[in-house]
């Protein structure tokens, strides 16, 4: 990530979380999608991240769902969380493991 897309997102962030107030509530978890997929792309980039890579994917097709079909969306993100609590187990083995 550069010096200008750090700022870039930094810069979303805080005008997002401005904007929220005057926003529908279904905003917050697609401004959250939206700073998950540039971090996630970024690791990705950065530390060849494969899980983190295909998040970035699975973000980018679900996001827009949130304008469309509400429940799809919801059923997306929880999916989502349940990817991470997997692949936060398996690193966490993965880890136990090194040191061991």
């Amino acid at each position: 990530m550069t010096e200008e897309e750090l700022f870039d997102l930094c810069m979303y962030i805080a005008t997002s979380a401005e904007g929220l107030k005057d926003e529908p509530k279904d905003y917050g978890p697609l401004r959250l999608l939206e700073v998950l997929e540039r971090i996630a792309l970024y690791a990705a980039k950065s530390y060849n991240d494969v899980f983190l890579r295909e998040i970035a994917g699975e973000v980018s097709e679900n996001k827009d769902l949130v304008m469309t079909d509400n429940e799809r969306f919801y059923r997306a993100l929880e999916n989502l969380v349940v990817r991470f609590a997997s692949e936060a187990r398996d690193r966490n083995k993965r880890k136990e493991n090194k040191d061991a």
